[in-house]
């Protein structure tokens, strides 16, 4: 993957889309604000229970995405719908069971201050694409939806050794087109369902992943094409396969276009 420059430019001022993947938390950014929030919490109260009684307090808060236990953005909630975007923060954080990841698409605006002193960038998100999901409850919903292939077992498997690649070895901002088409593709993951289910075998195994700039778009926009190699795990002479999916990044919510398509290629 290679760094590319914004993708959306207004009036000659760039505006930095962001599509990020990681963790919620929350911040208080000063001691003072700390303070009020222990001594308005009842004893024996936690905060999201605090929160779900008083949920205008929620936007005293500063919301974070974190990676492991980095903050990498302060989620500011803009606009006359910010409170159905505080109301669906909430209820992921406090859906810690089945909420594992989440996705944050929006913009990048100012910065932000924590508690511990350091400053963060702003995202003012777009509340219609924020998603929250566990890996387990994907990938049933992936397999009822794509039931042919392999066994459900090596299903499973090819699906969450995809995700946990771009959760881990491609773990990103989601600032550039390709980490943000990369990210969206592990998001709802139908087209990574569509190869594992017609393309894969006990005997094959991915091999590499990488995001290009697609030679042909639709006017306005701006397409890249994720690309899934697989090669033989049992005679390495063998032709591997290759896939491929156009993922559309020109909004702050991607879009894939069209079918996955596939073809051999020499080892």
């Amino acid at each position: 993957m290679t760094p590319s420059e914004c993708a959306s430019c207004s009036a000659g001022k760039q505006i930095q889309l962001v599509y990020a993947l990681g963790k919620l938390g929350y911040d208080f950014g000063t001691q003072a604000r700390r303070d009020s929030f222990t001594q308005a919490i009842p004893e024996g109260m936690n905060i999201l229970d605090y929160l779900a009684q008083n949920p205008f307090e929620a936007q005293s808060l500063i919301w974070t995405l974190n990676l492991d236990a980095t903050p990498i953005y302060a989620i500011m909630p803009s606009g006359a719908y910010a409170s159905v975007t505080y109301e669906r923060l909430r209820s992921f954080l406090g859906d810690d069971e089945n909420i594992e990841r989440v996705s944050i698409p929006g913009y990048i605006a100012g910065s932000v201050r924590l508690l511990s002193g350091e400053i963060v960038p702003a995202i003012i998100p777009e509340v219609r694409g924020i998603y929250g999901w566990s890996v387990a409850a994907l990938i049933e919903n992936l397999r009822q939806t794509y039931p042919t292939g392999p066994s459900e077992e090596e299903y499973s498997n090819k699906i969450r050794e995809y995700l946990e690649r771009i959760y881990y070895e491609f773990r990103n901002l989601g600032v550039t087109p390709q980490e943000r088409a990369l990210n969206f593709s592990a998001t709802n993951a139908f087209q990574i369902a569509d190869v594992m289910s017609t393309g894969t075998a006990a005997d094959v195994g991915l091999d590499t992943i990488t995001v290009e700039k697609s030679p042909i778009c639709r006017a306005d926009s701006d397409c890249y094409d994720v690309k899934l190699q697989f090669f033989n795990l049992q005679d390495s002479r063998r032709a591997g396969k290759v896939y491929r999916f156009t993922v559309d990044v020109s909004d702050a919510i991607p879009v894939s276009i069209g079918r996955v398509r596939s073809w051999s290629v020499a080892s």
